[in-house]
């Protein structure tokens, strides 16, 4: 083992094609801040998959911090059945919210109405008071909140796990709309893309392999797209083929992308619906985001990141890193930051994809880090919470 910043990384894991032999790091990156190992204070809580002491291939924790900068705390739920609000400087906890499950929507800190608002596999969203954790109200969304609770023009939008995206009132909790499609038949995988906005509107992946363009104010369809079809199309027999749309869909001026599990990545027009272009051959997408007006795509297991021409959709970049399953990357200035439910988490150069540094704590990442003036929070997997500084 070579130690990284007083973290460990194998050498194993650096012997690819974007790394030379043995080189750990290019670039010093993060420092460690502190880390804080949360509990549940709730007897007999069992953490759902989580049954073996190196089981590193179930993606135990999807949120990621949402920050209050006028006070210096972080907000974030965790597997074990709590929300927390914790001093960002010394990871203190403030207070805590205790649930009979999961909490693993990434939250939103309402600094308006000083409320943070946060979802759980119960499928509620909570409002909290953000100061004293007290509940204002719950809404019952109906299935499990594992991706962003947004807030856009005084309205909260969401996404959860049985196809349905809903506006919410921030007030009362009162449903606005409610968008559904059809449950999938067969297999799906465990994940699903988060929502992307632009204008007045919004888009939303599905299980089912679709994408939708949705009208932020009345929940109706403006156009849809099956990014999947010509992938069932030559289905062979009673094979297993996921169609999901689990990448959140990435939107860079008239253009949004999106991609299939099974069906590749289209580009579209993002009022129109129209086609631009399409690489159904990059199978496997997991992750999306702009960078300096390119298309990055990460993709599961070794296959790694691809960045693509937002105009063409030819290849500009293309590096293989990491085992597991990766999720959204991160920009942060001109590094793309990718969670692997084995590898870790990666610095990657977003011009070149050379990765620059990884850390390793033993369980990998599933949750995405958040960012906000040089302090880089992330959850690992075995439930705990990681303060970096970040250069």
């Amino acid at each position: 083992m070579i130690s990284l910043l007083g973290l460990s990384c194998s050498k194993n894991y650096y012997q690819n094609q974007t790394v030379k032999k043995n080189v750990i790091s290019k670039k010093e990156v993060v420092r460690l801040r502190w880390k804080k190992q949360l509990y549940s204070n709730i007897s007999d809580f069992k953490i759902p998959g989580f049954y073996e002491k190196y089981d590193r291939f179930d993606p135990l924790e999807t949120s990621s911090a949402a920050f209050d900068t006028d006070e210096k705390r972080i907000f974030i739920g965790a597997a074990v059945g709590g929300f927390y609000c914790i001093d960002i400087i010394t990871g203190a906890t403030i207070w805590r919210y205790d649930l009979d499950d999961p909490a693993g929507a990434t939250p939103y800190y309402d600094s308006a109405r000083k409320r943070v608002y946060f979802g759980a596999d119960d499928g509620f969203l909570y409002a909290l008071n953000s100061r004293s954790g007290r509940l204002i109200w719950s809404t019952d969304t109906g299935a499990e909140l594992k991706r962003s609770i947004h807030m856009v023009d005084d309205s909260i939008y969401i996404q959860n796990a049985d196809n349905t995206v809903m506006a919410i009132d921030p007030e009362q909790g009162e449903i606005i709309w409610r968008y559904r499609r059809p449950p999938v038949e067969g297999f799906s995988s465990s994940g699903y893309a988060d929502l992307s906005f632009a204008g007045n509107k919004m888009y939303a992946g599905f299980a089912d392999g679709f994408l939708v363009a949705l009208d932020a104010g009345t929940g109706s369809e403006a156009w849809t797209a099956d990014l999947a079809k010509e992938a069932m199309a030559i289905k062979r027999g009673d094979d297993v083929m996921l169609v999901d749309v689990d990448a959140t869909p990435a939107v860079s001026q008239n253009t949004v992308i999106a991609a299939s599990l099974a069906g590749g990545i289209y580009a579209f027009d993002k009022d129109s619906g129209t086609v631009l272009w399409t690489r159904p051959q990059l199978t496997g997408v997991s992750g999306m985001t702009i960078f300096d007006s390119n298309v990055i795509a990460v993709r599961s297991g070794k296959a790694g990141l691809i960045s693509l021409d937002v105009k063409t959709g030819n290849t500009m970049v293309e590096a293989h890193f990491g085992l597991g399953i990766k999720s959204d990357p991160v920009v942060y200035d001109d590094l793309l930051l990718v969670s692997d439910t084995e590898g870790g988490l990666y610095f990657v150069s977003g011009g070149t994809g050379e990765i620059l540094n990884r850390l390793d704590m033993d369980g990998g990442f599933f949750a995405r880090p958040s960012e906000f003036a040089g302090y880089l929070i992330i959850m690992g997997n075995w439930t705990t919470l990681f303060s970096f500084a970040i250069n």
